[in-house]
């Protein structure tokens, strides 16, 4: 299952929804910065807010880092690593933060006047031509969701966009691909329009292990 969700405007300070995504349920909070902290410091303050109430604990004792050398976001609770999946993403003086409980989650925030023509080296000929450029924002789905699709595999790789594979794109959602050295990982994502950037979420269905010789692995 897939929900599209309807073109949403920023009119308020902050934006929160609780997703239906592929049968796991995401909560995802959309936040502009009004102060002086550093973006990605609000981000993570962010996911540790959403862990919070997710698990039914005081945001004190939840931290949000980065994982070495991934930089994957992993939280804790009074120290000790929490079963729940975590994703941030920011753009301009935007940023998010989702968080799963059920299955690895990703979440990718795009600026659509950034995804130029430089980034078609990264998809295929089948990706480019998965459903017509109408609205000019075949680029920044596509990157979004690659991005996304890359953070809730949590294989801790380097992120290479075509190890990433999309298919089924349209404009409520995607299927989606990575693959690593040893193993694969499905799912599925969704779109939300925000009013300018674009919000790509992905929700990975399950890992498979890999028994590929290197010359069969996308480069």
């Amino acid at each position: 299952m897939i929900d599209c969700l309807p073109h949403t405007h920023l009119l308020r300070h902050r934006i929160s929804r609780g997703l239906d995504l592929a049968g796991c349920h995401v909560d995802l909070t959309i936040d502009q910065r009004v102060d002086h902290i550093g973006i990605s410091a609000a981000a993570a303050r962010l996911a540790e807010e959403l862990v919070a109430a997710h698990i039914g604990c005081e945001r004190r004792l939840v931290r949000v880092a980065a994982l070495s050398p991934s930089g994957r976001p992993v939280a804790t609770v009074q120290g000790r690593g929490a079963t729940i999946s975590v994703s941030v993403s920011h753009v301009g003086g935007l940023f998010g933060a989702a968080v799963c409980g059920t299955a690895g989650v990703g979440l990718d925030i795009v600026d659509p006047a950034e995804a130029g023509p430089a980034l078609d080296a990264w998809f295929t000929p089948d990706e480019l031509t998965l459903f017509p450029d109408g609205d000019g924002l075949l680029r920044a789905r596509l990157w979004a969701a690659k991005e996304a699709a890359f953070k809730a595999a949590g294989l801790d790789d380097g992120f290479r966009p075509r190890r990433v594979a999309i298919g089924q794109l349209d404009t409520a959602g995607y299927h989606w691909t990575v693959r690593s050295r040893h193993h694969r990982v499905c799912g599925r994502g969704l779109f939300m329009q925000l009013d300018g950037p674009l919000v790509a979420i992905a929700v990975a269905d399950a890992v498979t292990p890999l028994h590929l010789p290197d010359r069969e692995l996308l480069t």
